[in-house]
């Protein structure tokens, strides 16, 4: 583009490639924002992290919604959990229309979990199919099966695959072992490098980290369980002089001029748009759960 520094913001698997890009070339960036942060972790152990948080987060969801009658999924969270399996037993056995069964279910799960909006729709439309064993409210949510729909979802798992070091299939069942040890229902969706463990060795994995690249700015939501704070802080780590603003009490993916936190996006933009760098990282409010 005929510019000497790369002036780049990266969300979720963007910050992955801003970090991966200042390490390759640390005298070309320019102003980089790494927002809901990517650990530097191989791939397999990013979504083994991410899969123990999605069951934090799942936790926190049971628990909002026992607070909340209107659903009339139990009055605690053990009722609601009980629910919720009994739902998930029912389409494994019977997957609605003959395709909306188990996995699908689990797969929205996963996307319910990242964002506290889809909360309350997830929640009236499991509701509606305990009640009446319709599950017309869940299936609309998932995203389009089109074919370019199916061929993102294969890309994801190819780039993967070339990022970082393959799993064994011995590691793979292991894991997935451990996480049913936590849980006899975990969410497997987001396991998608487990599949990496066939693929012949990456030619160049990615590394991060070099003392000659400029300080980055990272933003990350305290609870994000698609990232997860506790990555962000090792990805940090190896970003020299880099700066972090942290939203407490949030629970969504992606940040910056995604979920109207004011205290963030200034900082964001004074830094994207005059150079200004926070001298230290920060803590700003977050909007906490959904009414």
């Amino acid at each position: 583009m005929g510019e000497s520094e790369l002036n780049f913001l990266g969300v979720s698997y963007g910050s992955y490639l801003g970090a991966a890009y200042a390490a390759e070339h640390p005298d070309h960036v320019g102003r980089m924002v790494l927002d809901s942060v990517v650990s530097p972790d191989d791939w397999h152990d990013f979504d083994v992290h991410q899969a123990v948080a999605m069951l934090d987060q799942r936790e926190t969801l049971f628990e909002w919604i026992a607070d909340r009658p209107e659903f009339a999924l139990g009055d605690t969270r053990e009722q609601v959990r009980a629910a919720y399996a009994r739902a998930r037993a029912d389409l494994a056995e019977h997957p609605a229309r003959g395709t909306f069964g188990a996995a699908e279910f689990d797969n929205l799960v996963y996307r319910t979990l990242s964002r506290t909006q889809r909360w309350r729709p997830f929640a009236r439309a499991l509701g509606s199919y305990v009640r009446t064993g319709d599950a017309a409210g869940l299936e609309p949510q998932l995203p389009e099966t089109d074919a370019e729909s199916r061929n993102y979802e294969a890309a994801l798992r190819a780039v993967k695959c070339a990022d970082s070091r393959r799993p064994g299939p011995a590691e793979v069942v292991e894991d997935v072992r451990a996480l049913r040890r936590a849980d006899p229902l975990p969410i497997l969706t987001g396991l998608e490098a487990d599949v990496c463990a066939y693929w012949a060795a990456p030619e160049e994995p990615a590394r991060f980290g070099d003392p000659a690249m400029p300080p980055i700015l990272l933003t990350q939501a305290e609870h994000d369980p698609t990232t997860p704070r506790a990555g962000a802080l090792r990805m940090q780590a190896e970003l020299p002089g880099s700066r972090m603003i942290t939203a407490d009490r949030s629970y969504s993916h992606g940040v910056f001029a995604s979920q109207r936190i004011r205290c963030v996006d200034d900082a964001v933009a004074a830094y994207l748009v005059d150079g200004e760098l926070p001298r230290r990282d920060r803590h700003c409010r977050g909007p906490g759960l959904p009414e």
